[in-house]
């Protein structure tokens, strides 16, 4: 599952996949061809970016370490596509960490970037992101956030394009992501007789 399957009702999601990302299907079509009403759409469509605005926390947790300095010294593909300053690339903000973002050659996709403890971590809905060879490339979209806030790029709202910070997370895990149990004693309580006892 997807952060953005996550938050959203199966019939937010099935609007937003045909009509924002990553497809562009008119309302007027959609409801149509799902025989709903437009108005039911656009309310589907207003509470699944309403949903997404308060879903920072879900792409930080699905967010995946990027390496943006061999993708640029490599010039790979990647980077090479990322286009933050193209005039028909479109950059909308949907939470702190998470874009709906559109290249000018593609489809819009929901991209996030943060850094957690000084490093880069993205997480992408695109097929460049999921079938990727190596785990720490990062596909166009997330490139293009990271070349756009260098760049100091404007989002379609007219604000700078900035990568926040991600809170740490408040249990300790493991490299593969197992929580680790604080010792015993480790939740504040005395365990045993006080010192003065003994």
């Amino acid at each position: 599952m997807t952060p953005v399957e996550d938050v959203l009702s199966p019939a937010q999601y099935e609007a937003w996949r045909a009509c924002r990302a990553p497809g562009e299907m008119p309302v007027r079509m959609f409801a149509r061809e799902t025989e709903r009403s437009e108005g039911t759409v656009g309310n589907h469509l207003r509470r699944a970016e309403d949903k997404l605005a308060e879903a920072a926390d879900d792409f930080a947790v699905v967010a995946e370490p990027v390496d943006f300095l061999e993708e640029r010294d490599a010039r790979s593909t990647s980077w090479e596509r990322a286009a933050p300053l193209a005039p028909a690339t479109e950059i909308r903000q949907l939470n702190s960490h998470a874009w709906l973002l559109q290249l000018p050659d593609g489809s819009p996709h929901v991209t996030a970037l943060l850094r957690r403890q000084g490093a880069y971590q993205g997480w992408c809905d695109c097929n460049g992101w999921a079938y990727r060879d190596d785990a720490s490339s990062p596909c166009a979209h997330i490139c293009t956030l990271r070349q756009g806030a260098f760049a100091h790029v404007e989002t379609v709202e007219g604000e700078r394009l900035q990568v926040a910070e991600a809170s740490a997370s408040r249990e300790p895990v493991t490299d593969g992501g197992e929580i680790v149990k604080p010792p015993a004693g480790g939740d504040g309580r005395e365990f045993g007789r006080p010192e003065g006892q003994l």
